[in-house]
């Protein structure tokens, strides 16, 4: 985004010869200011924010980020008058990453399975534990009856 101002700039620098075109960049410039004063942001968090923005985007789909226009504009109401600034973002997709889609979708199926595996490892070893309690009870009660016999 910024370099696209830094852009303009440059080039108003070079268009200030003409008076019209002087006057048309001294409107923009002051629109720029006018939109990050109503925001009330600075340019660092607008830069900021966009490099996150391009970040997170950039995890699903490949981008061509040169291309990419992110500013703030006045969002138009209903009756024509400037209502509260909107932040546009035009990002021009050069690939959508289906390939990350299912990777993603294959670790978290994966991590699922794992912890599948391991509710079925722990249950069936507390049924082990079980069944050697219960053998341990036979026993137990077995060496008692035999004990109760040989006192009679």
């Amino acid at each position: 985004m910024f370099e696209n101002i830094i852009a303009f700039f440059k080039n108003t620098k070079k268009s200030e010869k003409n008076t019209n075109n002087s006057k048309d960049a001294a409107k923009e410039r002051l629109h720029l200011v006018l939109m990050q004063d109503r925001a009330n942001v600075s340019a660092d968090f607008l830069d900021l924010m966009r490099q996150e923005i391009i970040d997170v985007i950039k995890k699903y789909i490949e981008v061509d980020e040169n291309e990419i226009d992110v500013r703030l504009t006045n969002k138009q109401n209903a009756d024509g008058t400037t209502g509260a600034p909107a932040l546009y973002a035009n990002i021009p997709i050069v690939n959508i990453k289906q390939d990350q889609k299912i990777k993603d979708k294959q670790e978290e199926v994966n991590d699922q399975k794992k912890v599948i595996q391991e509710v079925k490892q722990i249950i069936n070893e507390n049924k082990q534990e079980e069944k050697e309690e219960d053998k341990e009870e036979k026993k137990k009660e077995k060496k008692l009856k035999t004990k109760e016999k040989t006192e009679k």
